[in-house]
């Protein structure tokens, strides 16, 4: 009997350990970082540092207004296991065709590490160890609108035990998780989104539907379409080191 009981519990832990999730969903509203003065200062240094130092490179920072804002905080541990930490999304300056932004991670206030690079990124989330690993990873999304037309993308970062991306979604490595025509239209718009979802494994099995809604409101999809498998291919970061102190 105490064979068959620790069998099940086995067998339900597993299923449990297994069970699918949402890696990302348009309608979902992402949290707000709440930070402490202290948190919030360390970060603005260490990104000040990346722009005296020219961290983004020769020409970047010429129009560069200092316009520091993180855009999203999330705990996990990314460099190390078991370690508890926060990462820091966070922009220097806005400007085209890129902002000038970087991650930081934080163990209290002590820097484990620091990446600079130019992209759009508007908010981060953890996502936990989605390939078992014992490193938590992290969600970027970002978008970009011009002439009234939206365009979202979505990249999955893994820090440790190697810094790569496990996938990236945008217009050319589909599905786009986010589209719409919302600005270039007076009415009838809509908006369309890739609702992702992972089951969590030594490799990671991820399916995706697609969803359809009016611009009137973000939170409602009005068409859902069937559940359909997704590949992501894992790719280099392409960031550059940044200031640790």
């Amino acid at each position: 009997m105490r064979r068959a009981l620790l069998t099940l519990t086995l067998l339900t832990a597993g299923h449990a350990l297994a069970q699918e999730r949402v890696l990302y969903d348009s309608r979902r509203p992402f949290p707000e970082p709440r930070l402490t003065e202290s948190e919030r200062g360390r970060v603005q240094y260490l990104a000040g540092q990346a722009l005296a130092q020219d961290a983004w490179g020769a020409g970047n920072a010429e129009y560069c207004m200092n316009d520091f804002r993180i855009e999203g905080a999330a705990p996990g541990s990314f460099t190390v296991k078991g370690r508890a930490q926060m990462a820091y999304l966070y922009t220097q300056c806005y400007q085209r065709p890129g902002n000038l932004q970087g991650l930081v991670i934080l163990e209290g206030l002590n820097v484990a590490a620091h990446y600079v690079f130019v992209g759009h990124y508007s908010s981060m989330y953890a996502v936990k160890d989605i390939n078992r690993n014992g490193f938590t990873e992290l969600a970027l999304d970002g978008g970009f609108t011009g002439q009234g037309y939206t365009e979202g993308w979505l990249d999955i970062a893994q820090l440790g035990p190697v810094r790569r991306m496990l996938g990236q979604l945008n217009h050319e490595r589909l599905p786009q998780p986010y589209q719409d025509n919302c600005g270039a239209v007076e009415s009838g718009g809509r908006w369309t989104s890739a609702l992702i979802r992972v089951t969590p494994g030594p490799t990671p099995r991820y399916t995706w539907q697609e969803l359809t809604g009016n611009c009137e409101n973000q939170r409602v999809a009005t068409k859902i379409e069937p559940v359909k498998p997704l590949k992501l291919t894992p790719a280099p970061t392409g960031w550059d080191k940044g200031p640790l102190k």
